[in-house]
């Protein structure tokens, strides 16, 4: 699930004072394109736009943000590989993007390249997969659509679907994707997951697909995230669980190995927040310290290399990021003053900071001031 909103909910949508508009609340990072919310909750896109992902009403890639529209309530957005969806104050869904599979949910396959609603539903959050979408509205029920040959919908077939379908009958707190598989936590904090399973990314000990929930554990967990084909959860301890592929060594084990099952990562038990791209992982600390691993090749991981790590590496010495995304080869995160940074692939300008270059540690791009 490749979105975070680093304020409350509480905020009232509008005008906010200067202090506030110099600063960013919310981050998302899709294949090649990121975006962003500020505290005057207004949505910015930046990068590849070659389907209309940006949401700008142009397929003109964008080496620096530009705004979606006009609005100023926007409270969370989610991209993955072309599609985006976001969700506004009055919980609201909006889709745009590539849509072949019926991935935006509008009921078509026609692609968008401004935001079109989607219902008049009320959404808690979203998370989007490589051509599918899923979300948990404000009751608590989970609903899926788009592409699903490996039943990463969850509702027990195999039928693509152009509009939102329930998922089973249970109310669920999380839903996070992956390119071909889903996971989630239900109300009671039990973990489940459904859809491909050829490297465990399923949890469940095997590698046989599932196109309905299959639970993984029934300990207490708190928050899960999915990259390509690995999955990364805390438990309600602090601690960190990984389990799927792990060519880059994006389980952070110490090995290539795959896991068909949750290991833990490490002893710690401070972890906050994680976010799974393509081939690499990052994750928080309590303190505040950020941690990455797997995949480096082009310098995703933002600590200066382009070495592959297999454990958790920290990123610089700092003690004051909030929150951080993994796009499939960048990543984009925040700071507690607000400022925006990014680092890793930059080929579509998806770290925003009007160049192509690509950048192996963090660069503060999207000052407000200017966007």
């Amino acid at each position: 699930m490749l979105f975070i909103s680093c304020a409350g909910d509480s905020r009232i949508p509008g005008k906010a004072d200067d202090s506030e508009e110099k600063k960013w609340i919310s981050i998302a990072a899709g294949k090649t394109n990121s975006l962003a919310i500020r505290s005057d909750r207004t949505l910015w896109a930046w990068g590849g736009n070659g389907v209309g992902q940006l949401g700008d009403g142009t397929t003109d890639e964008r080496h620096l943000p530009v705004q979606v529209g006009s609005d100023h309530d926007w409270r969370f957005a989610a991209a993955r590989f072309a599609h985006t969806l976001a969700v506004k104050s009055d919980g609201t869904l909006w889709a745009w993007g590539g849509n072949g599979h019926g991935q935006l949910g509008d009921g078509t396959t026609t692609k968008r390249i401004s935001p079109v609603q989607i219902g008049r539903d009320q959404w808690a959050s979203i998370a989007l997969g490589r051509f599918f979408s899923a979300g948990i509205k404000s009751d608590g029920t989970l609903w899926a659509w788009g592409g699903n040959g490996s039943g990463q919908l969850g509702d027990g077939t195999r039928t693509v679907r152009h509009a939102p379908v329930r998922v089973g009958t249970d109310k669920w707190i999380a839903v996070a994707t992956g390119s071909l598989h889903a996971t989630g936590i239900r109300s009671d904090e039990t973990l489940w997951a459904w859809g491909n399973n050829e490297s465990g990314q399923l949890g469940d000990g095997t590698t046989t697909n599932k196109s309905s929930p299959a639970r993984i554990s029934g300990e207490k967990w708190v928050s899960v995230a999915a990259g390509r084909s690995h999955c990364v959860a805390i438990k309600a301890d602090g601690t960190l669980w990984a389990w799927g592929a792990n060519e880059m060594g994006e389980l952070g084990d110490g090995s290539t190995h795959e896991s068909h099952r949750p290991v833990q990562i490490g002893s710690d038990n401070r972890w906050t927040f994680i976010s799974a791209g393509y081939f690499h992982t990052v994750a928080l600390k309590a303190d505040g310290t950020l941690w990455t691993w797997g995949g480096n090749e082009v310098g995703q991981l933002g600590d200066g290399t382009v070495t592959m790590r297999h454990s958790p590496v920290q990123v610089g010495k700092e003690k004051k990021w909030t929150a951080a995304v993994a796009g499939y080869f960048h990543t984009v995160a925040l700071r507690t003053d607000g400022t925006l940074w990014t680092w890793g692939l930059n080929e579509y300008g998806q770290l925003g900071d009007g160049t192509t270059e690509g950048r192996h540690s963090p660069v503060q791009t999207g000052n407000p001031r200017i966007f």
